[in-house]
């Protein structure tokens, strides 16, 4: 069972509320609700952008970035479903927001409410503008990476291979995710991480957006995307590994000895 595996496992995580739904051609398109004409810095676009982050609010997000892609509608014109590059899950059109959406909303929250940042330098033309940014926030990749502890310590603790017991995490964590939001809850204040990052802008409609970038999200989600552990976890999830493997070749022989016995 190598690192590479459990993460392809845990991409359910970010297929949460990162992935935009595929299909069909959409009849809207990216700035369909840029209306306003009034002109703003690249700067302010920033602010506003990090403070609707922290804060989830996702309609000043969505008015200041590219995040919106397209509308999917039915015959008779109703939205049947959109688009988004971030927070997809949370901004579909419908009028139910049910379990599956509160999970989102409250694993949402607990991504960005300990937002912070800092603008180093912004470089502007007539149209597009860089914005340099630091930004900080609780190091999730310690949250992805204490997640996979616990998956694997389940796998090593089951009879056989562990199949059974990683199945049932997985769906407990496409369930309700009580068990990876505990673990972010257990964050320090202080096991934080700071990315750099060069946002892009562009004026549209008389007005500065921001870009919604894949460095971007990854920077604001704290690092969720990282591979890179610290030593400590790095050693467990070996040790584990190692531990699943040999319970992997026992039970492959304690089968062997079975099915040969049958033939005796």
């Amino acid at each position: 069972m190598t690192k590479k595996k459990i993460l392809l496992l845990l991409f359910i995580i970010g297929n949460i509320f990162l992935c935009a739904c595929s299909g069909k051609t959409s009849v809207e398109s990216v700035g369909a609700e840029a209306t306003q004409d009034h002109l703003t810095s690249p700067e302010h676009t920033a602010e506003n952008v990090m403070n609707s982050l922290r804060t989830l609010d996702l309609d000043t997000f969505n008015e200041y970035t590219d995040n919106y892609i397209s509308t999917t509608r039915n015959w008779i014109g109703i939205p049947t479903s959109a688009q988004y590059r971030v927070f997809n899950e949370l901004l579909q059109p419908t009028l139910i927001k049910g379990k599956h959406y509160k999970r989102n909303y409250q694993l949402s929250q607990k991504l960005t409410q300990n937002l912070s940042w800092e603008i180093t330098q912004v470089r502007e033309s007539d149209q597009t503008a860089e914005i340099d940014m630091d930004i900080t926030n609780l190091d999730m990749s310690l949250a992805t990476g204490n997640y996979m502890v616990f998956l694997l310590e389940n796998m090593s603790q089951s009879n056989g291979i562990g199949l059974r017991s990683l199945m049932k995490d997985m769906r407990d964590l496409n369930q309700d995710m009580d068990g990876f939001l505990s673990i972010i809850d257990s964050l320090d204040s202080d096991d934080t991480c700071t990315i750099s990052v060069t946002l892009s802008a562009f004026k549209q409609d008389g007005k500065w957006k921001l870009h919604v970038s894949d460095e971007f999200i990854n920077a604001f989600m704290g690092n969720i995307d990282s591979e890179e552990y610290p030593e400590e976890i790095m050693q467990k999830i070996n040790v584990l590994e190692k531990e699943i493997e040999d319970n992997t070749a026992k039970w492959a022989e304690d089968f062997e000895s079975r099915m040969e016995g049958l033939f005796d």
